[in-house]
């Protein structure tokens, strides 16, 4: 059969996983392999793809497309209910998928509610965050056939309401203007995280206004000017404090104002002291106890075990 009378066909489900996640659970960074649908029943998260963070809400829906760099966080008080998952597809359909986000609509609920149920039937959960989950040694008969059709119902649903809206002339330039504004801003970052910065420095250094660059970074990556700039300086930390280096000279190097504001700061986007942190990357073992405590801990022990005088 033509491939145009299937321009959206699933050639397989390599993984998949649906679970709340705590605060705590941060996905780190990585690369897929192949494409990947994210899906928020409820709460919100920040998902990377690549240099950009999106904010995805209760019903968002976004792809990942092949070689692309992904992450995740939660986000606020609420634990977000998130699918993901792994699939192949080399068809050219697909291109209209590459950087889009949406929100699912009642017509697409039903497929997404059945992938999340399946996808804890037929996967493995991962041993840890991050990990990939492996299939189930025991599935039902057909279930990687049934995970593929209720996938292509669902691609085949937002592709027909995807819209590639031509932008008129002024949007374009307004776009241009703002992408332009926010790589200048973080090439400036780039070269100053070893300080703290205001605004003002910035839309001086780069020739524009405050409102300009807040609207720039809010529109272009969701989220402001210094949300950018701090989290930039924290994955640098968490660069140096994997190399080796201390806390302490981190906190000093990239002119945080203490190293208590420093390991608040770290402990708030990753979950992780600093200290913690720089022992996990080092595959050192957990820190041991006090000399001292400890022996007086073995003391009270002792104590406690010597039968009384009679």
């Amino acid at each position: 059969m033509p491939r145009e009378d299937f321009p959206l066909r699933v050639d397989g489900v390599t993984a998949g996983w649906a679970a709340e996640r705590r605060p705590e659970d941060v996905i780190p960074a990585a690369q897929t392999d192949t494409w990947q649908l994210v899906y928020v029943r409820s709460g919100t998260i920040e998902e990377r793809c690549d240099d950009r963070r999106v904010l995805l809400r209760a019903g968002g829906i976004l792809f990942h497309q092949p070689g692309e760099t992904f992450g995740m966080r939660p986000v606020g008080e609420v634990p977000p209910d998130v699918l993901r998952l792994d699939f192949l597809c080399t068809q050219a359909g697909m291109d209209r998928f590459r950087g889009a986000e949406f929100h699912a609509e009642p017509l697409e609920q039903y497929d997404l509610n059945w992938l999340m149920d399946a996808v804890t039937a037929y996967f493995e959960p991962p041993a840890a965050l991050g990990d990939v989950p492996a299939p189930k040694e025991e599935q039902p008969y057909g279930a990687q056939q049934q995970l593929a059709i209720h996938l292509e119902n669902l691609l085949i649903v937002l592709a027909r309401r995807y819209k590639r809206a031509r932008k008129p002339g002024v949007r374009l330039r307004r776009e241009r203007r703002q992408t332009a504004l926010v790589d200048a801003a973080r090439t400036y970052f780039a070269k100053n995280l070893q300080r703290e910065l205001r605004v003002d420095e910035v839309c001086a250094a780069i020739g524009c206004t405050k409102p300009q660059l807040q609207a720039a970074f809010r529109t272009r990556l969701r989220h402001t000017a210094m949300e950018e700039f701090s989290a930039m300086r924290l994955d640098y930390a968490a660069q140096l404090l994997a190399r080796g280096d201390t806390p302490g000279e981190v906190a000093a190097q990239l002119g945080y104002r203490s190293g208590a504001y420093f390991s608040q700061k770290f402990k708030e986007a990753t979950g992780n002291t600093p200290s913690a942190y720089r022992r996990l990357q080092q595959g050192l073992p957990a820190r041991r106890l006090n000399r001292q405590q400890k022996d007086k801990d073995e003391s009270k022990t002792s104590i406690a075990e010597t039968p009384p005088k009679k």
